[in-house]
């Protein structure tokens, strides 16, 4: 555990009162945080006696890019989750990708802090391996898009007309969707697609498709598209259950008077 306790999971009830985020009057977990970052944390606005929506928090901390501990309360434990959005890596007792903690659709925020200890060293100079206790940040962002507690799409993305997912070169570190997600995630490859139409594909429904726009949204892997719609990527020759014909790392063309916006971008 890198001879540190800021990784080690401790029971919600010896954690005392002080760390439940409705009894913070003057937020004093956030107030040593950038100015930037309380301002987006108050803007989240929650409701009386409860902590802002977890995701949206992560969702701050990526756009602001600063790092940030998470004090996360699952299920009777409370965990520690640094995120280092620089170096695309989070810390925490065990990757979440791999061992998710039970209950994680429960998942409430307790308090935002600074983190502890300072960003580990660049992945390139530390050769092959991730410092201890890191793990890759989509790893966790996946975790709380697909199976936290969030039914609904992110606030950021209410407005979007239509949405595509971007191809990347470390597309490794993306899980393996299963069935009518990862369709779905083939899908917005190719060509862009509203969100009610989304819902309506196989296997889908408002929920799923939020958590799985949600997902590539905090990752960094979403467009949205505004203008007149082009017919001839929706109507790509690609079904509901086979694979795209084409390479999946192959954009399309953007047509004129679209306009495009990269969430994320970084």
């Amino acid at each position: 555990m890198d001879g540190s306790g800021d990784t080690v999971p401790r029971p919600l009830d010896e954690c005392g009162p002080d760390t439940d985020w409705g009894d913070l009057q003057e937020l004093r977990t956030t107030t040593v945080l950038s100015p930037s970052m309380v301002d987006e944390l108050r803007r989240l606005e929650p409701l009386e006696g409860e902590s802002p929506d977890l995701l949206e928090a992560v969702a701050c901390c990526l756009r602001l890019h600063e790092s940030m501990l998470l004090t996360i309360a699952v299920d009777g434990w409370v965990w520690p989750i640094t995120l280092h959005p620089q170096l695309r890596l989070y810390r925490a007792p065990v990757d979440w990708l791999r061992a998710p903690p039970s209950g994680l659709w429960g998942a409430r925020l307790v308090a935002c802090e600074p983190p502890p200890f300072p960003p580990p060293l660049l992945a390139a100079q530390r050769r092959r391996t991730l410092p201890p206790c890191h793990y890759p940040l989509a790893g966790l962002i996946w975790s709380l898009a697909l199976l936290g507690p969030r039914n609904g799409l992110l606030r950021a993305l209410a407005e979007g007309e239509r949405f595509r997912a971007l191809a990347r070169a470390d597309d490794a570190v993306l899980p393996r969707l299963p069935g009518a997600l990862g369709s779905a995630l083939a899908r917005l490859l190719v060509a862009p697609a509203a969100f009610e139409t989304i819902c309506r594909w196989p296997g889908l429904d408002a929920v799923r498709a939020a958590r799985l726009l949600n997902g590539l949204y905090l990752e960094g892997r979403l467009v949205t598209e505004a203008g007149p719609l082009d017919r001839s990527a929706e109507e790509s020759a690609w079904s509901d259950t086979q694979p795209s014909r084409w390479p999946a790392h192959e954009t399309l063309a953007t047509p004129r008077g679209q306009r495009l916006r990269h969430w994320l971008s970084h």
